[in-house]
């Protein structure tokens, strides 16, 4: 106040330690944005975080089924050669030689059906490889081949 006496104008000051109600409000407004972006900049670290996690499994996934896929193929290519064996040549002697009980044809035998036979059995309902009237052709074979047996 000696200073305001002396010609010298003086503002009114303020108390130190107390802002003005404008700075205070600026001072707020500029702490609630900066907030508002660190909570922002944290949720999409968040969300990146668990894609990305969701990513890394879904690869893990795919590398276990190409994995999968890889060891099923090597399956794949042992049954198919074990199945070219098994319908062979050798094989399907050897089974029929073993477990049917079937022998060598010392000669070749021509079996002839009569009309007979055929007129007895009739036309077959189904086709022999669809699952069809096998019993009856059996059959008419059977016949054939007994009835040149008795010829001979």
């Amino acid at each position: 106040m000696a200073l305001a006496i002396a010609g010298f104008p003086v503002a009114e000051a303020a108390p130190r330690g107390v802002q003005s109600p404008a700075r205070r409000a600026a001072g707020l407004r500029l702490v609630g944005v900066t907030a508002l972006l660190a909570t922002a900049a944290i949720a999409v670290l968040a969300g990146l975080a668990v894609f990305h996690s969701v990513l890394a499994a879904g690869q893990y996934r795919l590398s276990e089924l190409e994995s999968e896929i890889a060891t099923q193929r090597e399956q794949l290519i042992d049954l198919r050669y074990e199945l070219q064996i098994l319908h062979g040549p050798a094989e399907i002697e050897l089974m029929g030689v073993g477990a049917l009980g079937l022998v060598n044809a010392t000669d070749p035998i021509d079996v002839r059906i009569e009309p007979r036979h055929i007129a007895a059995v009739g036309p077959p309902q189904r086709s022999i490889h669809a699952g069809g009237d096998w019993l009856s052709i059996k059959t008419l074979l059977t016949d054939a081949s007994t009835a040149h047996d008795r010829r001979s």
